[in-house]
């Protein structure tokens, strides 16, 4: 009787899927396909969704992918922010705020000291550098 039981139950229950789902920030890797997390939620809720589309990867903005942005004279403390750097890969002179405006994110910042037939002190007796800025998308 228990034998027979178990067997009915084991035909009459709904098959168990196991998945491995693994989650960075909104994107969700389920068995190696990758997801945004609403779509995620619509097919973990609704069962009857078996093959969603994966979500399509970000666009990549045409152009020049990194730069570097140089000040054209010397300072003793970082530049104000009206001030524009000379920036390679064809952007032109651009202030912090256009940098960040085109979408271009600073990655590293870089004082570059003046050659040794400069001068290398301001009139305030402070040391002074070129910045330069180490740019990407």
């Amino acid at each position: 009787m228990l034998l027979a039981l178990s067997l009915a139950l084991a035909i009459a229950a709904p098959p168990a899927l196991a998945a491995f789902v693994f989650r960075v920030g909104d994107t969700v890797y389920v068995d190696g396909k990758r997801y945004g997390w609403e779509e995620w939620k619509k097919i973990r809720d609704n069962p009857e969704l078996r093959d969603p589309q994966p979500v399509a990867a970000a666009p990549v903005p045409a152009g020049p992918r990194a730069a570097a942005c140089t000040t054209a004279i010397y300072y003793d403390e970082f530049p104000s922010e009206d001030e524009r750097f000379q920036c390679s890969a064809d952007l032109g002179m651009l202030t912090r705020g256009q940098i960040m405006e085109k979408g271009w994110k600073v990655d590293f910042v870089e004082k570059v000291p003046p050659p040794s037939d400069q001068q290398a002190q301001s009139p305030r007796g402070m040391p002074l550098f070129k910045y330069k800025l180490v740019i990407s998308r």
